[in-house]
């Protein structure tokens, strides 16, 4: 079919065929209704089956003519009632096999039945004249190819036969719907439902915590949802091997701090003896208290450096636990002849602080202890107790008071150039935006932090 005068010259069935895309059985053209014996010797059927490409157009036609005479068309034996009949037509209302009782069947056939009509057969049930002008009651029942069943009796009574063959016409398309429908619903569900449901409980695991949840392999899975469970278990393999080496570069770090930590620590203390050694070749009580002050403030260093590093969060310091630590180490280090100043660290609960600002709160403390027990003498009372407690504020920051048992803190916060510790306080203060208010009767101290994170 190459050009158009080979393809305006092919008959009408070759056309027809390409377009019913299903095998089809056709009458030629140029026959007419079989009605005759001999004229039943001469007609020709055509089994026609579309041949498709890739793109599911249709390329050819696999043709084969067959004698009518040749086939048989058996029916199964029926007791027709009066004035009824059974025949099989093809697209084209020919008739191809007949059954009556009464007249012929050609008479029977609705009016509106005319070969080149242009209208098409359908399965269901009508109402009409026939050819012969008298009304029946039409059944039609599509069967394999092009060919159809026709039923035709008197539209007076229709039999019980013809009214339950009604009946499954009607309901046949239903129980069909109703089957596919169930059908497809099991379907969907083998392949999308179910594999979708995995897909997302194992998402909901690993999102729970599970490191470990993955999708199972489902060959019955489409295309697609296999495609969703592949891309997360290699999301999730993924993912896990990077945690992995993460952990371990930070298991690498942790160790390196930590030995750097050691070595701080080792350092301070070698400091802190040579210091030692040192006060005891002074000649005077101000050459060993000056030698005392930079041990305590090493001390203080020490203490926060141990706290900052003895856990595994560099980013913060408890300073409940850190001043705790405070006043235990300096209460062994101000140890006198005369007796040893007690002190106590109350923190109701926890204050975290930077490591710069717990640093400067450490020294202040220090600097209020030392200046604290520096007017104890023999003399005197031979120890006093000091009493920290820090407490956070309902409007942010905290609270670190400081109480005494002596009346000790008489000048505290006056300028005296001849001691460099009082112009410390204010620096210490300053530095930490803080305000500290003296309570000299009361021998009470008051800081107000701010927040120190």
């Amino acid at each position: 079919m190459s050009s158009q005068e080979e393809r305006a010259a092919t008959p009408r069935w070759l056309d027809e065929s390409m377009e019913a895309q299903q095998f089809s059985i056709w009458t030629q053209k140029s026959e007419l209704p079989v009605a005759k014996e001999s004229d039943a010797a001469k007609a020709r059927l055509i089994a026609t089956l579309p041949i498709y490409d890739a793109d599911r157009q249709a390329i050819g036609v696999l043709a084969a003519t067959i004698p009518f005479g040749s086939l048989t068309l058996t029916m199964q034996e029926a007791a027709l009632p009066d004035v009824s009949a059974l025949a099989l037509l093809d697209a084209n209302y020919r008739i191809l096999a007949q059954r009556t009782k009464g007249e012929q069947i050609d008479q029977w056939l609705p009016s509106t039945f005319v070969a080149g009509s242009g209208l098409d057969l359908m399965s269901g049930s009508f109402t009409q004249k026939g050819r012969d002008g008298i009304v029946r009651t039409y059944v039609v029942a599509a069967l394999p190819g092009n060919v159809f069943g026709l039923y035709a009796q008197d539209a007076e009574e229709i039999s019980p036969a013809v009214r339950a063959l009604l009946y499954f016409i009607i309901a046949f398309p239903l129980l069909v719907w109703i089957a596919a429908s169930f059908l497809a619903g099991r379907a969907t569900e083998q392949i999308i439902i179910e594999p979708l449901n995995r897909v997302r409980q194992a998402i909901r695991r690993y999102i729970a915590g599970d490191d470990s949840a993955r999708v199972e392999f489902d060959a019955q899975a489409t295309e697609e949802v296999q495609a969703v469970a592949t891309k997360f278990n290699t999301m999730a393999d993924t993912i896990h091997a990077r945690d992995v080496a993460i952990r371990a570069a930070l298991d690498h770090q942790k160790a390196l701090v930590r030995e750097v930590n050691h070595r701080v620590r080792n350092n301070l203390q070698v400091m802190n003896s040579l210091l030692n050694l040192q006060s005891r070749r002074a000649r005077t009580p101000e050459q060993a208290a000056i030698f005392l002050d930079v041990q305590r403030r090493l001390n203080a260093l020490g203490i926060v450096h141990s706290a900052l590093y003895q856990g595994d969060d560099f980013r913060a310091v408890d300073l409940g636990v850190l001043l705790t630590d405070l006043c235990l180490s300096t209460e062994r280090h101000l140890s006198t002849e005369w007796g040893r100043p007690v002190l106590s660290m109350h923190c109701p609960e926890p204050v975290f602080a930077l490591p710069d600002a717990a640093l400067t709160l450490a020294f202040l403390v220090t600097e209020l202890v030392a200046e604290a027990t520096s007017h104890l003498s023999p003399e005197g009372h031979p120890a006093t107790q000091i009493d920290f407690e820090l407490a956070k504020r309902p409007g942010g920051g905290s609270t670190l008071t400081m109480k005494v048992d002596q009346p000790v803190l008489k000048e505290l916060m006056q300028n005296r150039p001849d001691e460099g510790h009082i112009n410390l306080f204010r620096g210490l203060i300053r530095q930490l935006r803080a305000h500290m208010d003296v309570d000299e009767p009361g021998c009470l101290v008051t800081v107000n932090l701010p927040v120190l994170i």
